[in-house]
């Protein structure tokens, strides 16, 4: 019995760190497009018009070369009327593809800003084609990103993907001090202060992008 046990906890950890073995596969731009595609023609078979907005890891990805892959697709469904068949969609292409349902994630929108607009977006594409589509898909542009990014500074996470993430997301811009930083934040939440974890790193922040930029 006691060997048993030894060989649970041996396969059960890896390295002195628990495995997840659940844990969901990182998303790469083809895989995202493979499953955009399949919801505009989900879309496109029900006679709908389906339109998202994307942030985060995926909307990086489809901008910048430096990131190749995100866990999910932080996405607010903007087309208010087919919200639900949007949703539909989306598992339908999570079944289709193998993927957890969880893919399309719409929990951004407490990092989102209030009053968000056509002009905080680019167009991304139509899909399954821009001749016969049925979802419409927008992403973040790089600055307001980076404002998101520097917004979620303030939680922990294993591999710092935001800060990572906004050391480059700062360099694409053209942001390289604390006072840069803080403007970027102020144009897309100007009623809003940093939160004070946040605001502890910028110093930080702006030291590495300067860094990396020499």
């Amino acid at each position: 019995m006691g060997a048993v046990i030894a060989l649970i906890l041996f396969v059960g950890k890896s390295n002195g760190r628990e495995l997840q073995m659940d844990e969901p596969k990182l998303l790469d731009r083809e895989t995202i497009e493979r499953a955009f595609r399949l919801m505009g023609q989900y879309l496109l078979d029900r006679k709908a018009l389906g339109e998202i907005a994307i942030y985060g890891g995926s909307a990086i990805l489809f901008q910048f070369d430096w990131r190749k892959a995100s866990r999910d697709v932080d996405a607010r469904v903007t087309s208010e009327r087919s919200h639900g068949l949007v949703i539909d969609a989306a598992a339908n292409a999570a079944t289709q593809l193998g993927l957890p349902r969880s893919w399309l994630s719409e929990n951004v929108a407490m990092y989102a800003r209030r009053g968000e607009g056509e002009a905080d977006r680019i167009s991304l594409g139509l899909y399954p084609s821009p001749e016969r589509f049925g979802l419409r898909v927008t992403a973040a542009k790089p600055s307001y990103i980076l404002a998101m990014k520097l917004k979620a500074l303030e939680r922990a996470t294993i591999d710092d993907r935001d800060y990572e993430d906004a050391i480059n997301l700062g360099i694409e811009c053209g942001v390289s001090s604390v006072d840069e930083l803080r403007e970027v934040f102020r144009q897309f939440f100007p009623d809003e202060d940093l939160p004070p974890r946040a605001a502890l790193r910028l110093e930080e922040l702006a030291s590495d992008i300067r860094a990396k930029l020499s």
